[in-house]
């Protein structure tokens, strides 16, 4: 395993990409691409692609490494390679073009350079695409965690961008585990098999994490505060919706005495175009002497109506019972 310098913060990746890259005369393997550049080559970057993947191979054959290492550089040679072809927008045939592939991939490795042939074997399995999408991106968490572990073991100035690192591909790591799980081997990538060890959270609870873990809480924060407002202004606006009581009041209260006087307005209409008819009007000129007529009558009435009581009193004194001392004269004395 190549040495990591504890203050440039590289992943173990990076270190391998920077090694297969040494020596970098790619036209010199232009002999080993021909056929892919004939048949490919008017797709964007694939006969690129295909120099950079004769170089990598050829820089591993030329190193002594061991069966682990040599193993572990042609695999991410390999999910590269994948990568590079599912993430090009301009291709369409992946499984195609990734076949076409074994022609230069086996010419290299069979060039006696390599320990072991099946440590750099190539694989194609007819899974669809979209499983291998994310193939590298756990192959390079895989590779990089026990060198993480390690360097997080004591004080180390790249903590919080290991820590990240980690943390970003915990989904990634579960999501993984469960397809391994519920799919079979046949879905699961080989090299996860030995990944499942791997468990993020066994980094995270290191101590050289809090930093990183403290630094995330303002953001928590941040979050269950804007969740917070929201909450707020949902329920600010629902008590803006109801009516308040005394606007309710005064808006029925407005409504009621609007009500009324439009039921008193016709009335009152009516009752001074009657007015003005009787006063000004010969219909009303002839209406006048009848009324008094009628006002004269039952005046007359009334004050007949006034003297019964007193009618009544008369005859309730003369049938008492008691006696009473009356004069007598007789018309005889005249």
């Amino acid at each position: 395993m190549p040495n990591q310098d504890q203050d440039s913060c590289e992943f173990y990746t990076d270190i391998i990409l920077k090694e297969l890259k040494e020596n970098e005369d790619v036209k010199s393997y232009a002999n080993y691409c021909d056929y892919i550049s004939s048949i490919y080559g008017i797709y964007p970057g694939i006969e690129q692609l295909c120099l950079n993947v004769a170089l990598y191979l050829n820089n591993i054959g030329k190193k002594a490494l061991d069966d682990n290492t040599e193993k572990t550089y042609c695999s991410y040679v390999k999910y590269l390679l994948y990568d590079e072809i599912i993430k090009n927008k301009e291709i369409t045939k992946h499984y195609e073009i990734l076949i076409s592939f074994s022609t230069p991939w086996y010419t290299i490795i069979s060039d006696g350079n390599f320990s072991k042939m099946d440590n750099c074997r190539q694989e194609f399995l007819k899974i669809p695409i979209h499983y291998y999408e994310k193939w590298k991106t756990m192959f390079d968490y895989c590779i990089n965690y026990a060198p993480i572990k390690e360097q997080l073991s004591f004080k180390n100035s790249c903590a919080k961008s290991y820590c990240q690192y980690i943390d970003e591909n915990k989904d990634l790591y579960t999501e993984f585990k469960e397809l391994c799980t519920n799919q079979g081997d046949y879905y699961c990538p080989s090299f996860f098999q030995e990944c499942k060890k791997n468990i993020p959270n066994n980094i995270l609870v290191l101590l050289a994490c809090e930093e990183y873990k403290k630094s995330l809480q303002p953001q928590k924060n941040t979050i269950e505060e804007v969740t917070g407002q929201a909450s707020a202004d949902t329920l600010h606006t629902s008590h803006e919706d109801l009516p308040d009581s005394s606007n309710h009041m005064e808006s029925s209260s407005s409504s009621h005495s609007n009500t009324v006087v439009l039921n008193i307005f016709p009335t009152l209409s009516v009752l001074v175009t009657s007015l003005l008819m009787y006063k000004l009007t010969p219909f009303g000129s002839w209406l006048r002497p009848h009324l008094q007529r009628i006002t004269k009558i039952s005046n007359s009435s009334g004050k007949d109506s006034r003297q019964l009581p007193y009618a009544s009193e008369y005859i309730d004194i003369n049938s008492n019972e008691e006696s009473y001392n009356i004069a007598y004269y007789s018309g005889e004395n005249y």
